[in-house]
């Protein structure tokens, strides 16, 4: 019998008696708001104060620290040591370079991955290994650390993750060792179910790779039963029509939240269309809420305007999975000016309104499929085809 750490076990009881992922990135109508942005400002002090320390002792950020989420999280999130082979390099440290704006990469600087290197269908973890916030290998990734990275990188609650790695702690792709220790292999997300859904922004519904020209190809010309490469290669890779069709909706050289919802819009009206295999369910709607206005959000620069990013900015994102020159989360930026309530108010409310979005046309979406479907069997003479509610 495997042993859990007590912190990882009382996460266990919780996610499992809460409604999963329907519930991920989503905070309790209880969490207190004031709490976390005290919290905050401590990470912050005590970040200047570790910076400062580490410029005297003449080294860099230190590769442990506590975070600011509670007490007991330093117990979950601990930064496994390199193996004696292990390029120090290339081991993750979650703590950024420096306290300021023009720091905080210091040390974290863009390396793409390398032949053999782990990734995964998120691409906000993706960047926290090409940048070495989590180890840049993408492998052995202590998984309890992307929650209090949710903090560092980005001023959001580490509460709202925690269901999401359980969930891969439920689903299979994180390792649990006998003492408790949970690291995972970043491309282990790929698998279903779990994080990764149909209807993401620039990745392919998996499933449509399995076209009939596809389906076609015959076993002497490389389509064996066993070989997964034209699967893999086919849904690991950005989609370039879709990202063309994202960046199209910029005028003015920014895409904005706004831009980001009518795209969430038409990918689920034309996989609903299109792909036989599409599967939406509420926690898929709960999923792309946030996925879908966390790039604008979390990599922005304006102190209280969080609805905007540059086009170039997004683009670079989806292509090398990269931060944008001089990235800093708000609270570093801009001290005490920001506020980290409205801030998440903002995150909120617009998740609501993008799963209000995606029920709305995905019914209607549904229905006009039913429709036309019903009228091409009437006028062929055959029975009228049975509900959509399956999808």
């Amino acid at each position: 019998m495997v042993s859990l750490s007590k912190a990882s076990s009382i996460l266990f009881a919780a996610s499992s008696i809460s409604s999963h992922v329907a519930n991920a990135h989503t905070l309790p109508k209880d969490f207190d708001m004031e709490k976390f942005a005290v919290e905050l400002k401590e990470l912050r002090r005590s970040q200047k104060a570790s910076f400062e320390a580490s410029l005297t002792a003449g080294g860099r950020m230190p590769n442990r620290g506590k975070s600011s989420s509670s007490k007991t999280s330093s117990d979950i999130t601990t930064v496994a040591p390199p193996a004696a082979s292990a390029d120090a390099s290339r081991i993750g440290n979650p703590n950024p370079g420096g306290p300021t704006a023009d720091t905080f990469l210091d040390g974290h600087e863009f390396i793409p991955p390398q032949e053999g290197d782990s990734r995964g269908p998120c691409p906000i973890i993706n960047c926290m290994a090409n940048h070495g916030f989590i180890n840049r290998s993408g492998q052995d990734v202590p998984a309890f650390i992307l929650a209090e990275l949710a903090t560092t990188l980005f001023d959001l609650p580490p509460t709202m993750f925690l269901p999401v790695v359980n969930m891969a702690i439920f689903a299979g792709q994180v390792i649990v060792a006998e003492n408790g220790e949970t690291t995972l292999d970043i491309e282990r997300l790929w698998s279903r179910p779990g994080e990764e859904r149909d209807a993401s922004q620039v990745f392919p519904n998996p499933l449509r790779v399995l076209t009939e020209e596809v389906l076609g190809i015959p076993e002497s010309e490389g389509f064996e039963p066993s070989n997964e490469e034209t699967f893999t290669n086919f849904r690991y890779t950005v989609d370039e029509d879709l990202l063309q069709k994202l960046l199209a909706r910029s005028t003015d050289g920014v895409l904005t939240i706004r831009d980001h919802q009518e795209h969430l819009k038409d990918r689920i009206r034309d996989s609903i269309e299109t792909d036989i295999f599409f599967n939406f369910s509420e926690e898929s709607m709960a999923v792309a809420a946030n996925q879908y206005l966390f790039p604008v959000m979390l990599m922005g620069d304006q102190l209280d305007d969080f609805s905007f990013l540059s086009t170039d900015t997004i683009e670079t994102f989806w292509r090398q999975f990269r931060f944008p020159e001089g990235f800093a989360p708000r609270s570093v930026r801009f001290g005490a000016a920001f506020d980290v309530t409205a801030f998440n108010e903002a995150r909120q409310a617009w998740q609501t309104a993008n799963i209000e979005n995606a029920e709305e046309v995905f019914e209607e979406a549904k229905g006009e499929v039913k429709e036309e479907k019903d009228e091409e069997e009437s006028e062929s003479g055959t029975p009228p085809s049975a509900d959509l509610a399956t999808m």
